[in-house]
């Protein structure tokens, strides 16, 4: 049967079993060391890796898995693992519904697009997050609605937490400032929009500056111009595609905007740095 989608796996996909919003597991019980098909999730992950050795890669980045990282994975981005047998940790799985509960509280930047996917932290650190994870663990056992809104307190702080230390290891993605405010729409304007407004002014009219304002911030904080930061989401969802689904690279491109395959032959090229034939091959 072709595949004509990029597979999407929910919590009862992974587990066997549907949970509620909030689901968190220990690695050495429940988790599988192999993933090497590329699939996203309709949720976001957090991975606390305690042990552990190997590659995971987040959006055709790969990181080399070691002791004592958080992995931030968002719903819808492509990821795959392959990890040493021996590697333990935590793999904490929210609902969309859940994140929303949060974001008018702030959203967070690693769920944000284009930003490291993998936070390192010493020894200490992760004793830290491990203390706060346990506490979850033990009260999720409860399903009592006062209990459930500790947990999301519990949970929040957490979060937060490594929002902290997040922005301490990338303070480029701290968007507390105006101007990169404006950015962090900009960017998630785009991941709603791509595939069907192609224009800088689209979105420069949407967040209500001049186009050329855009690009001034889109050239000092993303350092491309916001032309690129388009086409670069553009040819990031025909990676996805390509790797992901069997679908022809004349869809892929008509799909994504393209009705001249030559042309989306030739744009993928330049970000790519090969043909999509080329790559689809890898």
């Amino acid at each position: 049967m072709q595949k004509h989608s990029i597979p999407i796996l929910s919590v009862g996909n992974i587990l066997g079993e549907e949970t509620l919003g909030i689901t968190l597991f220990r690695h050495s019980v429940k988790g599988r060391n192999e993933f090497e098909q590329p699939h996203k999730h309709d949720f976001y992950m957090l991975f606390f890796v305690e042990k552990g050795s190997g590659v995971h890669n987040v959006d055709f980045t790969q990181y080399t898995v070691i002791d004592y990282q958080v992995y931030f994975i968002r719903s819808g981005q492509v990821h795959n693992w392959s990890l040493d047998v021996d590697t333990s940790g935590f793999q904490l799985m929210l609902s969309a519904d859940v994140i929303s509960i949060f974001s008018n509280l702030g959203k967070f930047p690693f769920f944000e697009q284009s930003v490291p996917s993998c936070l390192s932290l010493n020894k200490k650190e992760f004793e830290d997050f491990k203390t706060h994870l346990h506490e979850i663990e033990l009260l999720l056992s409860d399903n009592d609605t006062l209990t459930k809104e500790i947990v999301l307190l519990h949970l929040h702080l957490l979060l937060k937490l490594l929002q902290k230390q997040y922005l301490n290891q990338f303070p480029e993605h701290d968007s507390s400032t105006k101007p990169e405010k404006i950015i962090k729409g900009f960017t998630g304007l785009i991941d709603d929009h791509f595939s069907k407004e192609p224009s800088v002014n689209f979105y420069a009219d949407k967040l209500n500056i001049t186009p050329n304002y855009l690009n001034i911030l889109s050239q000092k904080y993303l350092k491309v111009p916001a032309s690129d930061v388009i086409k670069q989401r553009t040819i990031l969802e025909a990676k996805r595609l390509l790797t992901s689904t069997d679908l022809s690279i004349k869809e892929i491109g008509y799909q994504l905007g393209f009705n001249d395959n030559t042309y989306f032959t030739k744009v993928f090229k330049k970000y790519a740095g090969k043909t999509p034939g080329d790559f689809k091959k890898l």
